[in-house]
This record gives structure tokens, C-alpha cells and sequence, in this order.
């Protein structure tokens, strides 16, 4: 882990209980800007995460499950690196996790010939989160080109609470799965059961010969903001090549091309 410290500009960080979550409580997620802003409140939910992409590639606001964020208004999110704030204040032993996280994103981004991402401390906390620390992750544009890119490292980043510095990510993913290492977080043994088949492609042909170079045609700005929401996830994608081995429509069919 990166020995600097990191200082943020906060946003409100205050618990925003009227954002609607399938999660109230675990690891928390806000992008950051190239400033080291914070766009937008910490939220539970990851898939907020890319609806913020989503507004600020197509200069879109966007207002859903009382969650709202303006690209003409709020900080935008750093697009030339991921840039992503992780956190949870009701675990006092959090940073003491970090470490495998590093680990376990380390081995698949090697995997992938990604460049590693780094984890740095943020000094300035709030006093929400004095006890716990929040660590600002840092990692490549390739983890933001697409929904499912982004999706699918907030979930890894979960994951890899879970995981034993020094295993094989694919031990951790299976003990998760199987049940013989129990989740950082409710469900996430069925959130990785769902993402299997969008895994197992970006692991065997790789990111960069499945989704467009182009950031922009990867957030198509003629959905449906709570298509985006729902349904162009990781778990989404898995699902639409399921679809697409069927001969089913598929959302983004550009992502469906290959072998």
C-alpha cells in the first residue's frame, strides 16, 4: 500500500438514509475527481457508480431511487484513472483489510495485463469515519470504460476483504462461491454465481476485445437511465450472454461480438 497520505475535499458525508439501497450498511463507494473531490455522497450501492459515469460522459443529470448527481453542477469524476474512495465506518478493523484487497485485485489485474491499482490512506477524515479510515483506490481507465468494467471492480474490491494474502484470487472466488469462506457482505456469494459467465469472457479474450475504445459508445445515451442502472452492470452483461448465446436481444450488441 502506498505510504502517502491522501487529503480529500468531502463531500456531505452525513449517512443519506433517503437514498434507496438494497444495502444499508458494508462497504461504501464515492468516485473522485482529478482534484481529489469527492463527486457525490458515499452510497452502498455500486451500481450508482456507473450512473455517475453514465451523466458525466453524456452531460446528462440524473435523479434515480433518490439518488441525483448534475455533471454542471457537482465535481466530476476523474476519467484518465479510476479514482474511487472505499470505506466503512462501522468496521474499526477496516484498514486492516486493505491489504488483501491490494492483493486480490493485484492478481487478476496481472491477469489481465492491467496496471496495478494502489490504495493510499486519506488523512482528513471525517468524523464519521475517525475509527475506521477510508483509502482512496487508484487504478486504470480500463476499469471506467464500460458499466460492466466498473461494476465488476466494485464488486472485487468487496471480495477481496475475504481473501488470505498469498492465495490465488481464483481460491477466494471459489471459497466464496462455495461457501467455504463466508462473504464481506451479504450476497455477494450470489452476486459472483450471476457474474460468472461476464468473468470467465473478460478473464479469457480480455476488457480491450470486448468493449469499445471509445468510452462514450460504452454508455449508450439513448437508455434509459434505470436500464443503465439495472441492467448494464456486471451481472447485466452476464446475463445478456447468456441472452446472446440464444439468439435473445441483447442491450449493447457491440459487446457481443467476439468469440
Amino acid at each position: 500500500m502506498n505510504r502517502r497520505s491522501c487529503n480529500i475535499q468531502w463531500k456531505n458525508t452525513s449517512k443519506n438514509s433517503t437514498i434507496l439501497q438494497i444495502y444499508s450498511r458494508g462497504l461504501e463507494y464515492a468516485l473522485v475527481s482529478k482534484n481529489h473531490e469527492q463527486c457525490h455522497p458515499f452510497v452502498f450501492c455500486k451500481d450508482f457508480l456507473h450512473d455517475v459515469l453514465y451523466s458525466t460522459i453524456n452531460q446528462k443529470p440524473i435523479s434515480i431511487y433518490k439518488f441525483a448527481f448534475n455533471p454542471t453542477e457537482d465535481h466530476l469524476p476523474c476519467l484518465d484513472k479510476i479514482r474511487l474512495l472505499i470505506a466503512n465506518s462501522k468496521d474499526k478493523k477496516f484498514a486492516s483489510k486493505v491489504p488483501a484487497i491490494l492483493d486480490f485485485v493485484n492478481q487478476i489485474e496481472e491477469s489481465l495485463k492491467i496496471k496495478k491499482s494502489t490504495a493510499r490512506t486519506c488523512s482528513n477524515l471525517p468524523e464519521i469515519y475517525k475509527n475506521s479510515g477510508v483509502f482512496l483506490f487508484e487504478g486504470s481507465k480500463r476499469w471506467l470504460q464500460s458499466p460492466p468494467m466498473i461494476s465488476l471492480y466494485s464488486l472485487l474490491l468487496r471480495v477481496g476483504i475475504c481473501h488470505t494474502v498469498g492465495d490465488s484470487f481464483s481460491k477466494t472466488i471459489n471459497g466464496i462461491e462455495s461457501g467455504t469462506i463466508k462473504p464481506y457482505q451479504k450476497k455477494d456469494s450470489h452476486w459472483l454465481k450471476k457474474s460468472n459467465l461476464a468473468l470467465a469472457k473478460i478473464m479469457r479474450i480480455g476488457d480491450r476485445r470486448i468493449f469499445n475504445r471509445d468510452m462514450r459508445l460504452n454508455y449508450p445515451s439513448q437508455l434509459d437511465l434505470e436500464i443503465v442502472h439495472n441492467r448494464l452492470g456486471i451481472i447485466g452483461f452476464s446475463t445478456d450472454i447468456l441472452y446472446n448465446a440464444i439468439g435473445e436481444s441483447v442491450l449493447v450488441p457491440a459487446w457481443h461480438h467476439q468469440l
